[in-house]
C-alpha cells in the first residue's frame, strides 16, 4: 500500500515529494506543488466564507485545477460536487435545490483560487471515515437523478481495492479520456494517491486524433476511459503513426466493451484490455487485472473487489454489499440498498467458475450511449409537455460506435426538429435528447397501464442498421 493516512487524502499526495503528479501539456505540477497549491485554495476558500458542510459545485474541463480544488474543499470540511459540462439548466437547478449549493467554481473562479499564493490557517484534518467529502449525480430511475453521498472511508476502500487491481505504481501515467466530473474519469483521481501522474486532455469534447498525440508525447501507461474511446481511436488514421509502447494497459467501464474490439486494440497497440463495473447508485463492484487471461479480460469485468460481496439473484440480477457502497442518498434516509440488505445493480450477469464476473444484460432502463447514461424517465417527463405529444416512450437502439442511441416512440405529432427545439427549451442536455422520433399510434402496454419496453427495444433493434 502507498504511504499515507487513510481517509486523508492529501497525506498520500504529500508521501510523493517533487514526483510529477499532473501532465496538461503546458507545465507539469508535482506532488509537492499539487499539495501546496490546494492549501492555498483551501485558504482562500475559507477567506471566501465556505463553511464546514456546504455543498460547492465544480464545473471543469480535465485541467489541474480540479485535482486541487478536489483535495481543497475537504481540507477545510466543504464537500465537493462535480457538475459535468455537457449537464442542462435543469439538471443543474435540480442538484443546486437539493444540496443548498450556494456557488459554482468554473473556469474563472478556479484559475484564480489556484494562483500561486501564501497558505493560510486551515482547521485541524478531519480522518473520520464516515464524513461526506463528495456529492455526485446518479443516473437515477424514475426521473431526475438522485445525489450520491460519499463518504471518505468509501473513496478509500474504493482507492485500495480500484488502483491495486489494476497495479497502478509510481511509474505510472495515467491518460484520463473520460471527464474528471463522471464516474469513470473520476476513479483516475485515486491514482494520484498512488504516486501515478495523471495526464490530462482539458479539451471538452473526445478527439481520437489528439488523444493519440498526447498519448504518445506523455509516454501514457495507463489508458482510462469508455469502449467508444477505443472505437474512435482504432477508426483514426493517426493510429498507424503513435506510439504507444509504453500504454501497458487500456482500462474501460460504463458500458459493454465488445470482445472484438478488445483484440483489435490490442493486436494493434499492444496495451491491454481490462474492464471495470460499479454504478454510482451503489458504488463499484469489480474491476480486471491486466495479469488476468485474455479470454477474461475481454468477456468479463473481473473479479468482484476483496471483501465486497456479489450476489447473483434467482432472477439474474447483479447486487453487492460492502465498504465500496454508499450508505444513504444525500437528503434522504435511505440508500440503494434494498430490506434483503444488498444492494440491487438493475443488471443482468453470471459468476464464472473462476469468480469473474460477466454482464449480459440489463433490467434497468437506462440507455448507455458513448458511456454516459440516459434516463429515459426523465426525457419522456420533459417531452409529454410538448402540446403535440399524447404520450412518450424512448428507448435505447444498437449503435456500433456509441453502444447505443436514444429513440424517441410518440404518440401523436413531433418532428425531431420540434423535438430538439422544445428539449432546448426546457433546458436538457443535448446527450439526452433523442436522435430519431418514431410515430406510433398507441404504445404497446403489459399488464394494467404499463409500456412493453421491451417490445419497442425490440422494434429499435428491428430498425437498428446493427442488423
Amino acid at each position: 500500500m502507498p504511504e499515507g493516512t487513510p481517509n486523508l487524502p492529501l497525506s498520500y499526495i504529500e508521501a510523493h515529494g517533487d514526483r510529477p503528479a499532473l501532465i496538461d501539456g503546458k507545465l507539469p505540477v508535482t506532488f509537492s506543488d499539487l499539495s501546496s497549491l490546494a492549501r492555498v485554495a483551501a485558504s482562500r476558500l475559507l477567506a471566501q466564507g465556505v463553511e464546514r458542510g456546504e455543498v460547492v459545485g465544480v464545473q471543469l474541463p480535465n485541467v489541474w485545477e480540479y485535482p486541487v480544488l478536489e483535495l481543497a474543499l475537504p481540507l477545510i470540511g466543504a464537500i465537493v460536487m462535480p457538475l459535468p459540462l455537457n449537464l442542462g439548466r435543469a439538471e443543474i437547478e435540480h442538484a443546486l435545490t437539493l444540496t443548498g449549493a450556494r456557488r459554482i467554481l468554473r473556469q474563472p473562479e478556479a484559475e484564480a483560487l489556484t494562483a500561486q499564493g501564501e497558505e493560510g490557517p486551515l482547521p485541524r484534518p478531519d480522518a473520520d471515515p464516515e464524513r461526506i467529502v463528495e456529492v455526485a449525480l446518479t443516473s437515477g430511475s424514475t426521473g431526475l437523478p438522485k445525489l450520491a453521498s460519499l463518504h471518505a472511508g468509501l473513496k478509500q476502500a474504493t482507492f485500495e481495492r480500484f488502483t491495486s487491481r489494476l497495479g497502478v505504481t509510481t511509474a505510472d501515467r495515467v491518460l484520463v479520456m473520460s471527464p474528471l466530473m463522471q464516474g469513470i474519469g473520476g476513479m483516475c483521481l485515486f491514482c494520484l494517491r498512488a504516486g501515478a501522474a495523471l495526464v490530462m486532455l482539458p479539451r471538452p469534447r473526445f478527439d481520437a486524433a489528439h488523444t493519440l498525440r498526447v498519448a504518445s508525447e506523455a509516454r501514457a501507461t495507463l489508458l482510462v476511459g469508455v469502449p467508444t474511446n477505443v472505437i474512435r481511436m482504432l477508426e483514426a488514421s493517426e493510429l498507424a503513426a503513435a506510439d504507444l509502447q509504453a500504454a501497458r494497459c487500456t482500462a474501460v467501464a460504463g458500458a459493454p466493451m465488445p470482445p472484438e474490439v478488445a483484440r483489435a486494440w490490442e493486436t494493434r497497440t499492444g496495451s491491454r484490455v481490462v474492464s471495470f463495473y460499479g454504478t454510482m447508485d451503489a458504488g463499484q463492484l469489480a474491476v480486471g487485472s491486466p495479469s488476468d487471461p485474455v479470454e477474461k479480460r475481454w468477456h468479463s469485468v473481473g473479479r468482484p473487489h476483496d471483501g465486497v460481496e456479489c450476489l447473483i439473484t434467482q432472477d439474474g440480477e447483479i447486487c453487492m454489499r460492502g465498504p465500496t457502497v454508499q450508505k444513504r442518498f444525500w437528503g434522504e434516509d435511505a440508500g440503494p440498498y434494498s430490506p434483503d440488505g444488498w444492494a440491487h445493480l438493475g443488471d443482468l450477469g453470471f459468476l464464472d467458475e473462476d469468480g469473474f464476473l460477466h454482464v449480459s444484460g440489463r433490467l434497468k432502463d437506462i440507455i448507455i450511449r458513448g458511456g454516459t447514461n440516459i434516463n429515459p424517465h426523465e426525457v419522456e417527463d420533459h417531452l409529454r409537455t410538448h402540446p403535440g405529444v399524447r404520450d412518450a416512450c424512448v428507448v435505447g437502439r444498437p449503435d456500433h460506435d456509441l453502444g447505443e442511441r436514444a429513440v424517441a416512440y410518440v404518440v401523436g405529432s413531433l418532428t425531431l426538429a420540434e423535438l430538439r427545439e422544445h428539449l432546448e427549451a426546457r433546458g436538457l442536455a443535448r446527450y439526452k435528447w433523442p436522435e430519431s422520433v418514431e410515430l406510433i399510434d398507441e404504445l404497446p402496454l403489459k399488464g394494467p397501464g404499463k409500456v412493453d419496453r421491451l417490445r419497442l427495444k425490440e422494434l429499435a433493434n428491428a430498425e437498428s442498421p446493427l442488423r
